[in-house]
């Protein structure tokens, strides 16, 4: 999971942006245009309770719909993703829901709805107001097979680049699914120390967390030492200057190489801007993560 942490003390600019994202960023991910045709499917006003009833239709062979997870309830609402659900899609995420994400797929022989293959989300916090979260959802094994990896990390850093292009990107980190979206160092951490609605305000001074591809702020990238101390470090095969200020920094040419001493150089290169606290090391457990992504203490 791929998650760039935008900050906009303008309400209007944070939807602006969510909206964008799931219109018109998606297609940096997917490469190709993932809209449905209107023709044959019903488009709810309100939002149906349910996944659309998708079927091929014509020469596509592409399922697609978006979902919106309102706040104070445990409801999700769905439409198949058409233009013509966009004002319904612009509403729902001015009223700052929880969550909204588009989900497409290509169909099974049967004409099922497969696994995805393009999903990416907008979270909202009502405790952080000034805040967007937009999310790539990642299959690890995508990046690892030798005959997708390049590909879809082709597709990664240019859907990255088109947020951290566009809007003031303040933090950035790829790692394993959690709850609430912690970092890898955040789900070691106890208490509040490992709580990312606390950590993310910290932007300016602290990283909840690093990994393979990260986006530190103008104000941590002064307290280490600026882009040139970073690459001479010799932690990161890239360091791009964004127009906010912010870095975006690549650890290794690929993501399969983002193992071992490569996690402990990045480590030492940032170690002095983590978020501190106690840590818990809980054992390993079937389903669980693994722990190959961060440096823990002996």
């Amino acid at each position: 999971m791929a998650e760039l942490t935008i900050f906009d003390t303008d309400s209007a600019g944070l939807s602006d942006c969510a909206f964008r994202w799931l219109t018109e960023g998606v297609r940096e991910l997917a490469g190709i245009d993932i809209l449905r045709s209107a023709e044959r499917h019903r488009i709810s006003g309100e939002g149906s309770s349910r996944v659309p009833a998708l079927k091929p239709h014509g020469d596509s062979n592409r399922w697609s719909y978006v979902s919106v997870a309102p706040r104070d309830t445990f409801d999700v609402r769905y439409n198949p993703y058409v233009s013509e659900v966009f004002p319904w899609l612009r509403r729902s995420i001015d009223d700052r829901p929880e969550s909204v994400s588009v989900t497409s797929g290509e169909f099974t022989d049967g004409g099922e709805i497969g696994d995805p293959d393009v999903w990416i989300s907008a979270t909202f916090d009502e405790d952080l107001p000034e805040y967007v979260k937009l999310i790539i959802h990642l299959d690890e094994m995508e990046l690892l097979d030798p005959k997708k990896a390049q590909g879809t990390q082709d597709r990664l850093l240019r859907s990255v680049r088109w947020v951290c292009d566009r809007y003031n990107v303040v933090y950035g980190h790829l790692s394993y699914h959690h709850a609430c979206e912690m970092t890898e160092l955040e789900r070691f951490l106890r208490g509040e120390a490992g709580d990312p609605t606390v950590n993310t305000p910290r932007w300016r001074s602290e990283l909840r967390g690093y990994s393979w591809l990260m986006v530190i702020s103008a104000d941590v990238a002064v307290r280490l030492g600026g882009a040139d101390v970073l690459l001479d470090s010799q932690a990161f095969h890239s360091v791009i200057a964004l127009p906010n200020g912010s870095l975006l920094l690549q650890a290794t040419p690929t993501f399969r190489e983002y193992r071992g001493p490569a996690v402990e150089n990045v480590y030492r290169a940032v170690r002095d801007v983590l978020v501190t606290g106690e840590f818990r090391v809980p054992p390993p457990m079937p389903g669980v993560p693994p722990a190959n992504m961060i440096v823990l203490p002996d």
